[in-house]
């Protein structure tokens, strides 16, 4: 008994992770980076490469937003609308990207 329950949970587990046609068309070409929903705008904000890191002022990035140094550790988790500014050891703006 315990051995189909499984069996069935597993089953669901893996119908539920499958891909349908529907949602991957193959047909269209994937959208531009600038249609994406939720894009970060970093294009905007690169002006900030090689200002000073402690100027940024932080009440005019957009939502969400993270700024950390270059060897901070922080989450691996890819969020294409937050806006991250990195901050090199010189303590200046080393980059900014999307993610």
């Amino acid at each position: 008994m315990i051995r189909k329950a499984a069996a069935v949970m597993g089953a669901l587990t893996l119908a539920a992770c499958a891909a349908t046609e529907a949602e991957t068309p193959s047909d269209e070409a994937p959208p531009a980076r600038a249609e994406i929903a939720g894009d970060c705008q970093a294009d905007h904000f690169a002006m900030l490469v090689g200002q000073p890191g402690g100027e940024i002022d932080t009440a005019t990035l957009p939502r969400p937003h993270r700024v950390y140094g270059h060897s901070d550790m922080v989450t691996m988790d890819h969020r294409p609308e937050r806006l991250n500014i990195v901050i090199g050891p010189d303590e200046r703006v080393q980059s900014v990207r999307c993610g």
